[in-house]
């Protein structure tokens, strides 16, 4: 007789993880998702300003780091993107979502979590002016990276992210375990996951190095390492992780 397979915990935020739990169910494995943290969106002062700057040709480039920061930026409609100004976004997703907004060919890079490789990537001229999109989970050290490879740096904030309250359902099932694996897209995610006492026999898959390493410093095992947030990435990450773990009688 075969045993099903446990379900996969994905803890992102809601409106996150559609695209994780698509890959995961294609492959034939169950899901959970319950929200470790919620996105806010903050449509500020800040925010208004730098959409009036980027619509005046002020901008040399918009960088833009997560899908959720994408939303919040073409919401209110005024998205103007002038010609010739450069774009790129983190993730495939954050650049579909900047396409459905009428501002296609974003470049897509890797995670921003990877400083010096994110910022060899984009390569700035000394004095380009660039807008970094984010949220309160972007890495502080981000934009001093930018700035010391020459860039003129606005950051803002259009995404707040918040942590959530936990069932203490869930929690226990994290220790006894109830579950196959847990994928983690985001060293908060990591962070908060490293707090929870994740019992050793789910299967940890860190989206990056990043990611994987502050798993590590909070005492959990990683399993797997997808090199990437996309979803495909991570669900084949997840297959990797599992093995032969089915148990047939």
């Amino acid at each position: 007789m075969t045993v099903a397979p446990l379900p996969v915990l994905v803890p992102d935020a809601a409106g996150a993880a559609d695209d994780l739990l698509a890959a995961l169910r294609s492959r034939g494995l169950p899901t959970d998702h319950s929200p470790f943290v919620e996105l806010r969106a903050q449509r500020d002062g800040d925010l208004r300003a730098a959409l009036a700057a980027l619509a005046a040709g002020e901008v040399d480039r918009l960088v833009v780091t997560s899908p959720r920061a994408a939303e919040v930026l073409a919401e209110g409609g005024d998205l103007i993107v002038p010609a010739g100004t450069a774009m790129a976004a983190t993730e495939a997703t954050t650049a579909a979502v900047l396409a459905a907004a009428g501002v296609p060919d974003a470049r897509v890079l890797e995670r921003e979590e990877t400083d010096p490789g994110f910022t060899a990537a984009l390569s700035p001229d000394a004095g380009e002016r660039l807008l970094l999109v984010g949220s309160t989970a972007t890495p502080p050290a981000l934009r001093p990276a930018l700035e010391a490879a020459g860039a003129r740096v606005t950051l803002v904030l259009a995404v707040r992210v918040r942590t959530v309250g936990l069932d203490p359902q869930l929690v226990r099932d994290l220790r006894r375990p109830a579950y196959g694996a847990l994928v983690l897209r985001s060293t908060l995610l990591a962070d908060l996951a490293g707090h929870l006492g994740i019992h050793r026999d789910i299967r940890v898959v860190a989206a990056d190095d990043a990611v994987a390493a502050t798993a590590e410093a909070r005492g959990l095992v990683v399993h797997a390492v997808a090199g990437s947030t996309g979803a495909e990435e991570l669900a084949t990450a997840v297959l990797s992780a599992l093995g032969t773990r089915i148990v047939h009688d």
